[in-house]
């Protein structure tokens, strides 16, 4: 059986001092093979890492696969079966397949080398990294998450396996800023909807609770300075009681019927003020806070700091937020 031969392509060449260079923070990333070279099978690169260098866990789509060519790294992966890290020197290979979360750290005490295969687009990626965050450049969290969710990044801050958090004096907790970055994209997204919302929009009801969109926006803004409050009296060893669920049920019938005919510009303003609130605060909360636990409602189980701002905060705008977009038919 006769060989098909392409004779209308080539081979490309790179030598050692060649290939795009990409600097993120203290790494140097140099671009050896294109998404457009592979038929955007794959890229090739190379990465340079500082002692301690390396990303926080991370998964992704699209696997990835390491070959040490120098120094020492550590890798740490988290599968069903729980967290585990392995170092290797130079030869080592470390598979990482789509959606695994894992990371890596140069342990060595000089600069250290790797060559990784990973995604087409990562190289798009690591060129908007590189642009946002050169060397030099402020570690600014709510840019790089921002850049990790364009390209369906999830990363993981103060759970088990993450990176530890440096202890410094009146720092904020990465997962506090994580978490209020989170609540933050939330609620901008919430603010959208709503500043497209029609008139006729505004008086469709919603599925899960019977209100009129007016009402549920209303609502969600009205509930984050509250909720706000109760987490920060959470995080300062000063829970409340617990609410009783039929005083709750109470509050809402409430607001719903105060609040029948409130306007899209009033509820804008509401969520723009008590949402930006609520991120300050979510921010400077520290590791130890985010651990403390109560019960919010009576019932329910006590939950931690961080499972309240996931949970209720965040959780909040997007239970509600949904079954608005769902009556707005968008």
């Amino acid at each position: 059986m006769a060989l098909s031969t392409a004779m209308n392509v080539g081979c490309s060449t790179l030598q050692p001092d060649e290939g795009e260079v990409i600097r993120i923070f203290d790494e140097e990333i140099v671009v050896k093979v294109t998404g457009p070279e592979s038929a955007n099978a794959y890229a090739l690169i190379t990465l340079t890492a500082a002692p301690g260098g390396g990303p926080p866990l991370h998964a992704h789509p699209g696997s990835e696969t390491f070959y040490v060519l120098s120094g020492e790294f550590e890798f740490t992966q988290r599968d069903a079966r729980g967290v585990s890290t392995i170092r290797g020197g130079p030869g080592t290979v470390v598979h990482a397949p789509s959606g695994a979360p894992h990371r890596f750290e140069n342990v060595s005490p000089t600069r250290s080398t790797m060559a990784i295969i990973v995604s087409a687009d990562s190289i798009d990626f690591l060129r908007d990294m590189g642009a946002a965050l050169p060397p030099g450049a402020r570690a600014d969290m709510e840019t790089v998450l921002s850049i990790h969710a364009k390209y369906n990044i999830e990363t993981f801050h103060g759970e088990e396996g993450s990176r530890s958090e440096p202890a410094k004096d009146g720092a904020t907790s990465e997962r506090a800023r994580a978490l209020a970055w989170r609540f933050e994209q939330a609620s901008e997204a919430l603010i959208a909807t709503i500043e497209a919302c029609a008139p006729e929009q505004w008086r469709a009801v919603c599925a899960d609770t019977g209100w009129t969109v007016g009402v549920q926006a209303h609502h969600i803004a009205d509930g984050e300075a509250p909720i706000a409050r109760g987490i920060r009296d959470v995080a300062e060893g000063q829970p409340h009681p617990p609410l009783p669920p039929e005083k709750l049920d109470a509050i809402n019938a409430r607001h719903a019927a105060e609040f029948a005919n409130v306007t899209r510009e009033e509820t804008v303003a509401l969520l723009r003020r008590n949402g930006d609130a609520a991120v300050q605060f979510y921010r400077t909360l520290g590791a130890a806070q985010l651990d403390l636990r109560a019960t919010l409602l009576l019932g329910s189980p006590p939950a931690s700091v961080a499972d309240l701002i996931e949970h209720l905060a965040i959780g909040e705008i997007q239970r509600h937020g949904a079954f608005i977009r769902q009556a707005m038919g968008v």
